[in-house]
């Protein structure tokens, strides 16, 4: 009886990246942990026919391997050659169908052993970034060979494209390697201890000058049984790696236990774990390369080429299919700011103002628009430009590449260089732009900026009177002081929470070295990165470090408005849209923080209208003509 046929259902769509796994051994735990749809077991019995399954109850679909002249099957090399013969003459068969076959829409196709935890998501995105680069032809991890050539084999994986596979197919490469080893006892001098797909690499450089191109770092991503067992063995370094052991490409494992281990620690929402806390944490840490900043640091090196194309991804996808800007262009935007235009800009060249507020606005889900619509009409609406004029010396603007709704457009401030990477993390780029662009053309226009989250409640008046015990011609950064860790919790640093944060106009001139620092090192390596962290990074290349702004709130909960009335914070996150207005609506309704005498409510309505030394001498012009009329009455 022969059953575990290929899944009619097998849906495949063109460019996929396909796994072909040498070994069975572990079958059933791999297709409930890393396996897709895309995953194909190798007959391991069976030459040229379809063999019996032992276990029936399997779903992935198998793979024939056909003959290959000269080569029996006991042979160590004979299952990679044999596997990529039969995928090039599978694929070239004419008249099948897709839907008779569906190998026909794969493009990467990539050799496992199935003794590793393959992340497949993440090696499917690195091939995307490196397409069209040639020859396509990539190791995860390669090997040193001769004349320091990479060699590579399915114990850490490799790939071949689908056009170089059809090239080398018609140069009748199998069967010129078959004869090439058949003549050798000992493999050239390499023995027969090697993996199969050891000897696929020996030979493509011998006969084709093929070499495999690096894809991962073997440090981070690509974790091997290379170093001693025990604590440095892959699952151990995984571990050491947390929360961004998400980032993997592929570990090995030692046991099926070790696999299903190594699962639970990639998957950033695993379903059998019921840890939110965890999954939060990974979902916050974005990935990126060391490495690439020195691609000849690793043997084998990073080609150039490849290191540059993976640096370079996450920018291009962020632009999408049709960018405005090409990227060449908008690295120099985000390195060198263009002067702000629109009547956003105009506003804030306007007199100094004692504060700016910028709100981050972005429509990637429905749920930010309203948030951003919340927070307009609420704490944010007393302090927006209204008929071309500002109010007073507190401005607000939203901040965003394009106004979210048309009537937005005149406090909305655009810059030309803004992207929306459209993660509700990974947002660090348009933040490093937004401060080097102020920084550079707009700082001393506000004595003092802040950054506010839109699903933060920002009480202003209270802000305001922090600030009056603060000096502007001093470099402060201030917010809720928070900290942050490196890889195994060794180094910790302090940043001001991203909820909402103070810098000054001597703070924002003096970072202005350290945001170019950061932009040029986010454009090269980390896209991927956390707006609050790294500017509190950027800030310290210049020596400023954060200090605690006042009281704030950040794990408010749906219905804890008589908690606000209480502490009274200076910010209160994460309100909901709909529980914007009921706070909102109760802070308006509470009495004043402190009855102000006359003199000190004369100073604050002049302070709205003019600078404060301006204010000062006015009402000390007023008192000394109140005390010399007094002085001459009769």
């Amino acid at each position: 009886m022969r059953c575990c046929t290929r899944l009619p259902d097998w849906k495949i769509q063109s460019g996929e990246l396909c796994l072909f796994v040498g070994s069975s051994q572990w079958e059933s735990i791999i297709e409930a942990t890393w396996a897709s749809h895309f995953t194909t077991f190798l007959w391991p019995d069976a030459v040229g026919v379809q063999a019996e399954a032992s276990n029936c109850t399997n779903k992935l679909p198998r793979l024939s391997l056909e003959a290959v002249p000269g080569v029996s099957a006991d042979q160590p090399h004979f299952q990679a050659l044999s596997l990529w013969s039969t995928l090039a003459r599978r694929l070239l068969t004419p008249n099948v169908s897709r839907s008779e076959d569906p190998l026909s829409q794969c493009y990467w196709l990539m050799h496992v052993d199935g003794r590793s935890y393959i992340n497949i998501p993440r090696i499917a995105e690195r091939l995307d970034c490196v397409a069209g680069l040639q020859p396509e032809y990539y190791a995860l991890s390669a090997m040193i060979g001769e004349s320091r050539v990479g060699l590579a084999d399915e114990s850490t994986g490799y790939v071949f494209g689908r056009k170089l596979l059809f090239h080398l197919h018609s140069s009748g490469w199998v069967e010129k390697c078959a004869r090439e080893f058949s003549n050798s006892e000992d493999a050239q001098g390499f023995g027969w201890t090697w993996p199969s797909g050891f000897y696929v690499s020996l030979c493509l450089w011998w006969h084709q000058r093929l070499r495999s191109q690096r894809l991962g770092d073997p440090l981070q991503e690509v974790l091997t049984r290379s170093l001693p067992r025990g604590r440095d063995s892959p699952l151990h370094r995984l571990r050491s790696l947390h929360p961004s052991g998400h980032c993997i490409l592929c570990a090995a494992a030692s046991s099926p236990s070790s696999l299903r281990e190594i699962h639970r620690r990639v998957q950033i929402a695993s379903p059998g774990e019921k840890d939110v806390a965890r999954d939060s944490l990974r979902a916050e840490v974005g990935c990126f390369v060391h490495s690439l900043a020195e691609p000849e640091a690793l043997a084998p090196p990073w080609s150039y080429r490849v290191a540059r194309a993976i640096a370079r991804c996450p920018l291009k996808l962020a632009l999408g299919q049709q960018p405005e800007i090409g990227v060449s262009i908008l690295k120099q935007e985000l390195l060198r700011p263009s002067l702000p235009k629109g009547a956003a800009a105009a506003y804030l060249r306007g007199r100094r103002k004692e504060l700016c507020i910028l709100m981050p606005a972005t429509d990637a889900t429905p749920t930010q628009v309203d948030r951003a619509v919340a927070a307009v009409e609420t704490w944010a609406r007393r302090y927006l430009p209204s008929a071309g004029r500002v109010t007073g010396r507190t401005l607000a603007l939203l901040y965003s590449r394009h106004p979210l709704l048309e009537t937005w457009k005149d406090f909305t401030l655009s810059l030309h260089g803004d992207l929306d990477m459209r993660h509700p993390k990974f947002n660090a780029l348009r933040f490093v732009y937004m401060w080097l662009t102020l920084a550079t053309h707009l700082a001393t226009y506000c004595d003092f900026w802040m950054k506010a989250d839109m699903d933060a409640y920002v009480n202003i008046p209270r802000i305001r009177q922090a600030l009056r015990f603060m000096n502007a011609s001093e470099k402060i950064y201030a917010g809720a002081v928070t900290f942050s860790h490196g890889p195994g919790y060794e180094t910790w640093n302090t940043f001001a929470h991203g909820i909402g944060y103070i810098i000054s106009r001597a703070a924002l001139r003096a970072a202005v070295p350290g945001l170019r620092k950061c932009m040029d090192q986010l454009l090269q390596f980390r896209l991927e990165a956390i707006e609050d962290m790294l500017l509190g990074a950027c800030l310290r290349k210049v020596e400023i470090y954060p200090r605690e702004l006042g009281h704030m709130i950040y794990n408010y909960r749906s219905g804890q408005v008589q908690r606000v009335l209480e502490e009274k914070p200076l910010v209160t996150h994460r309100v909901d849209e709909d529980e914007m207005y009921r706070l909102h609506t109760a802070v308006a309704d509470e009495p004043k923080m402190v009855e102000l005498s006359p003199e000190e409510k004369k100073m604050r309505h002049c302070e709205d209208l003019l600078e404060p030394a301006m204010c000062i001498r006015l009402l000390c012009f007023s008192n000394k003509l109140l005390w010399m009329s007094s002085s001459f009455r009769p």
